[in-house]
């Protein structure tokens, strides 16, 4: 339990000290946004390339362990909106962002500093294959929920083409992209440019944690409990168990399998608030999710983390 605690703990107390000096007005949402920012655009893809150019990449494709996690992940989108209509009555779109509350986990400000902490190297191929391809996946999927499913004239249609290019020039996907790259072309960023890369590398998971911290005191939490508490369950507590039944189910590696049901109990990511901040729709429900969530998170964890290590 002290190995949990270890890891655990300073990972949350960083969230939570972040999350105490926006309270306290050290931070504003300017500050939130700007550090945002700067790790989104920066730090994480700067991570995410140099790890990747310089890992040992697998040599298939885990076909077994992506569709492991994103098939839990799409059981999940379907049943968060299910549980929507028929338990609150929501409407279409409401459904499709009720849907990416309950299935789209915070890889990246939570989840990448977790898993590096806890696994090291070893963690860092699993992590990136899932994290390569949740917006990929999830993204057209909510899209479409909005847009076609969900569709209304009072809502501002996006173009199928401006998705696409958002998805293909996103600075984590691009990153990922340039990185895997430089590792099959043999392609080493030494000197100067490494310097620079190592240097914003390193400030990555603490930068995320601390934006995390300061973006989750920027919400309300007054009223839709109901949902939000349900989503959040549905996220930290379903999400990792069908994972973990589907990884056993198709004989996925111990190592794997941990990232994944890790990756899966992380809280709602903030691409979900994005998505109901652009199209209006439960905005004050999915900022409470992600705030219960990440509460709830560092319980389910805590609790797996126990288990594996």
């Amino acid at each position: 339990m002290k190995a949990v605690f270890d890891i655990v703990i300073p990972v949350f107390s960083i969230v939570i000290l972040s999350f105490g000096l926006a309270r306290w007005g050290v931070f504003n949402a300017a500050t939130s946004d700007g550090l945002t920012r700067f790790m989104f655009y920066v730090a994480i893809p700067a991570m995410l390339f140099r790890t990747l150019a310089t890992t040992t990449l697998p040599q298939e494709i885990p076909w077994s362990y992506i569709f492991a996690f994103y098939g839990a992940s799409f059981v999940m989108f379907v049943g968060g909106a299910f549980l929507a209509a028929r338990v609150f009555q929501c409407s279409k779109s409401e459904q499709g962002i009720a849907a990416i509350s309950a299935s789209y986990s915070n890889m990246v400000m939570l989840g990448f500093p977790l898993i590096i902490t806890t696994f090291g190297e070893d963690g860092a191929v699993p992590l990136f294959i899932l994290l390569a391809l949740q917006s990929m996946l999830l993204f057209p999927a909510t899209t479409w929920m909005l847009e076609v499913y969900g569709r209304d004239t009072s809502i501002r249609q996006a173009s199928i083409f401006g998705t696409v290019a958002k998805l293909l020039f996103n600075p984590v996907i691009f990153s990922l992209g340039l990185g895997i790259a430089a590792n099959l072309t043999g392609v080493a960023v030494t000197g100067i440019p490494g310097q620079i890369i190592s240097m914003l590398s390193a400030a990555a998971p603490a930068c995320a944690l601390v934006a995390l911290g300061a973006g989750l005191a920027q919400y309300d939490l007054r009223g839709d409990l109901k949902l939000a508490l349900m989503l959040s369950l549905c996220k930290d507590v379903a999400h990792p168990a069908l994972v973990w039944i589907a990884c056993w189910l198709l004989h996925v590696p111990v190592l794997w399998t941990q990232v994944a049901v890790v990756l899966a109990a992380m809280p709602t990511g903030i691409n979900a608030f994005i998505f109901a901040r652009n199209y209006e729709v439960k905005v004050s429900v999915v900022s409470k999710t992600i705030v219960f969530s990440t509460l709830l998170s560092t319980i389910t964890v805590s609790v797996l983390l126990h288990r594996f290590l």
